[in-house]
């Protein structure tokens, strides 16, 4: 048996020494599957005349197109060129996924404004001829140097003998049986099977958007330059996963949370890493996140260039926090220190932050003004600590760049709305927010200190005790009458404006929570050196936050304030974290009524979000009759008509009435239907004669086009502040009467359930 184990730990440690050459291997095979795919080779060989092999042969594809999308080409960039040492092995590889992600982008763009049709040999050679070259570079400089690292890397013969000796894989895999660990990855599994059964088709109405624009890229082969603000970095990724995989394009939103949610998590998890330096923590932090109303969630489940903007956000952020953790010790630090591996540092940097531009360029901008605020701070207490502020002025300049020559920039549209706030509100507003900022600045260049030990001192009540004086005595009472204020409140509007669901407000109790031990936690942990930055990002976006609110209100909108909560979701939960992590510091987690208080809200949180998560999905996905509905007036109308529908719909017309057949890229997506949202005018029958007139007739005749009415009856209006709509039983049988509607489809459930589709005759 020992002899066993001893032939079993050769075998390993082989595998280990030649590991990247293992990866390379795989990496061969993976691009010769997809090569494969590419030309058919299920098709030519007839493989997909007999089921079984062609669904191997499928699934071959499928993980060499994830393997590929993932490692390639990057590898050997992070893992044999650069060896930093202060980078860990699970940092290197969020690295090396967020990076290539980037690098697919960017070339998608590059390509097309070089007049490169964006198919899928395109993409494929690219890909190819990148990464044989830096296994080509490798290899040269491997040889120069006589040590070939990429085909076996050197370990002393001492090394060899004790691991061959002392390793056992048995114990090895015990360490992971039941770990906390393989508990957050299989909770985590469920969440994204959740997503998958949750929904007949995809969650949400957006997807329907963004897969017509994946395919006209790979239809046409071309970006809808006319469409979508011009914004397609996520849609060229989403082509590109169609291109190497074959996959149904209507089954990647359903399917994307398992590229999504495990990377966010392993950045978020490397990120606490850096933070608390505990890992229980960091997948505490995970699972907050995870069963939480922060919005992450919601970001995760849907098909959104958010998703992305986020992933590659918090790896900006997380690229800048392992630079200036070694930039706020007590010492200030050398010419040497500030410029080690600052190559590899900014090119990585300034790659992601321009693909996460072309993902979507607003949210990139949120994200880089919240690291100049932090920065600005520091290079004003001291130049050298806040050094990387020259970084985020390049990238700064790159927006410029990028907005003058038009390029992903058009979700700045909605800055024209400022044109309708009356100009002293503007001006309020500036000198408010700059005073804030201003004494912010004055008092952290004051105040801000690197000494370490005050921290332990502060939560023990030793030093700063009127701290935990708040703490013990007011903290738990405000929070709860927040709660009370929140709920009284939310109530009176609720019945007034909003119309929610009840279980809105059960989750607006559990944010509120959240929030404000999150907020607590963040200001305390801002006593240590590595917890400042992190205080100072939530205020900058705190303040954001707040510009968006008022944004929002003074234009009638729900433009930002939601979207700006959702990115401060991840900082939220470090706050929260931080808050736990000064509990189990100074022993208070060992309190019955602590542990008590976290059990509840964990449990509250994990019901809440569900529910609410169940919620949504059930009134903000289309289902199978409405989209039948759709599929119907598709078929048999093809000329330019007005729907009249609820919002979100317009994109479901456009997939499936627009003639990508034609293969005209100079066709925009939203010519296929003239779409108006609907309003309680249109759908409630009591509003269609308004002075005399039907409104629906005289749309008909000043349009000169056919109209046509999709009728629900529970809708979202999203005008002023008025969110839904209901018609009565009452209202809907009137329609079975209306003599200027003529009831074109109508598609209906076991349950009766109706979607009718009306046309104004």
């Amino acid at each position: 048996m020992k002899i066993r184990n001893l032939n079993l730990n050769l075998i390993i440690f082989n595998i280990k020494i030649r590991f990247h050459l293992l990866i390379i291997l795989i990496s061969s095979i993976s691009l010769i599957f997809i090569f494969l795919k590419i030309l058919n080779f299920n098709l030519i060989t007839n493989i997909s005349q007999i089921a079984f092999l062609d669904s191997i042969f499928h699934l071959f594809v499928y993980f060499s197109t994830g393997f590929t999308l993932l490692f390639l080409p990057s590898y050997p960039i992070f893992f044999i060129i650069f060896k930093d040492k202060k980078l860990r092995f699970l940092e290197k590889l969020t690295i090396t996924f967020v990076f290539n992600l980037s690098y697919y982008i960017i070339i998608g763009f590059i390509g097309f404004y070089l007049g490169f049709a964006l198919t899928r040999w395109f993409f494929f050679f690219v890909l190819v001829i990148s990464y044989f070259l830096i296994i080509l570079y490798i290899t040269i400089i491997d040889f120069k140097r006589d040590k070939f690292n990429i085909f076996k890397q050197r370990y002393s013969a001492d090394y060899k003998e004790r691991f061959i000796k002392q390793f056992s894989f048995l114990n090895y895999l015990k360490r992971f049986r039941i770990s906390n660990s393989v508990l957050l990855i299989v909770f985590i599994f469920l969440i994204s099977i959740l997503s998958i059964f949750g929904t007949s088709i995809f969650i949400g109405t957006d997807p329907w958007m963004h897969i017509s624009i994946i395919k006209f890229i790979t239809d046409i082969n071309s970006l809808p330059v006319n469409d979508y603000f011009g914004t397609f970095g996520f849609h060229i990724f989403g082509a590109l996963i169609s291109f190497f995989s074959g996959a149904n394009i209507i089954l990647i939103p359903k399917f994307f949370i398992y590229y999504t949610l495990p990377i966010i998590s392993l950045i978020v998890y490397n990120l606490f890493m850096r933070i608390f330096r505990n890992k229980n923590l960091a997948i505490l932090g995970i699972f907050i996140l995870s069963i939480s109303s922060l919005g992450f969630l919601n970001i995760m489940f849907q098909f959104w260039p958010t998703s992305l903007a986020l992933i590659q956000g918090i790896t900006l952020f997380f690229l800048l926090y392992i630079r200036l953790q070694s930039f706020t010790r007590e010492k200030e630090p050398s010419k040497k220190q500030i410029f080690s591996g600052s190559g590899i540092f900014y090119s990585s940097f300034i790659l992601i932050f321009i693909s996460c531009l072309l993902v979507h360029s607003l949210i990139a901008m949120i994200f880089l003004v919240s690291f100049l605020w932090v920065y600005l701070i520091y290079f004003v207490k001291s130049y050298r600590r806040g050094n990387d502020i020259i970084l985020l002025g390049v990238c700064l300049c790159i927006f410029f760049i990028f907005y003058f020559l038009n390029i992903s920039t058009g979700h700045f549209i909605v800055f024209n709305k400022i044109g309708g706030i009356p100009w002293y509100y503007i001006l309020f507003g500036i000198l408010i927010i700059g005073t804030m900022e201003v004494l912010v600045l004055l008092h952290y260049r004051k105040s801000m200190i690197f000494t370490k030990g005050r921290y332990s001192l502060i939560i023990t009540g030793k030093k700063h005790k009127n701290l935990k004086k708040i703490e013990d005595k007011f903290i738990l009472p405000l929070v709860f009458i927040l709660v009370i204020v929140f709920i009284c409140g939310f109530t009176i509007l609720n019945i007034l404006f909003f119309k929610f669901e009840l279980i809105s407000i059960f989750t607006g109790i559990e944010i509120l929570i959240i929030c404000s031990f999150g907020i607590w936690g963040l200001f305390v942990f801002q006593f240590k050196p590595r917890g400042k930055p992190l205080f100072l990002w939530g205020l900058a976006l705190g303040i954001i936050l707040l510009v968006g609110f008022l944004f929002d209100f003074l234009t009638s909108s729900l433009t930002f304030f939601s979207r700006i909560f959702y990115l401060m979701s991840i900082v939220i939960s470090i706050g929260f974290a931080s808050y736990i992590h000064k509990l189990v510091k100074n022993h208070s987690i060992q309190k019955p009524k602590m542990q008590f208080f976290l059990i509840f809200l964990t449990t509250f949180s994990l019901f809440t979000t569900y529910l609410e998560v169940y919620f949504s999905i059930e009134f903000y996905s289309l289902k199978n009759r409405e989209i039948s509905t759709v599929q119907w007036y598709s078929n048999y109308k093809s000329d330019q008509n007005v729907v009249i529908a609820e919002f979100g719909w317009d994109p479901i017309f456009m997939y499936y009435g627009y003639p990508f057949e034609e293969n005209n890229a100079s066709l925009p997506l939203s010519d296929v239907i003239y779409f108006l949202m609907v309003s309680n005018d249109y759908l409630n029958p009591r509003f269609h004669i308004q002075n005399g007139t039907n409104i629906l007739s005289d749309l008909k005749n000043d349009s000169g086009m056919d109209v046509f009415l999709i009728v629900t009856d529970h809708y979202l209006l999203l005008s002023d502040l008025e969110l839904f709509g209901r018609l009565t039983s009452e209202e809907i049988e009137m329609y079975y009467n209306l003599p200027y509607l003529d009831k074109v489809c109508s598609s209906k459930t076991e349950y009766g359930d109706e979607v009718p589709l009306y046309w104004v005759i």
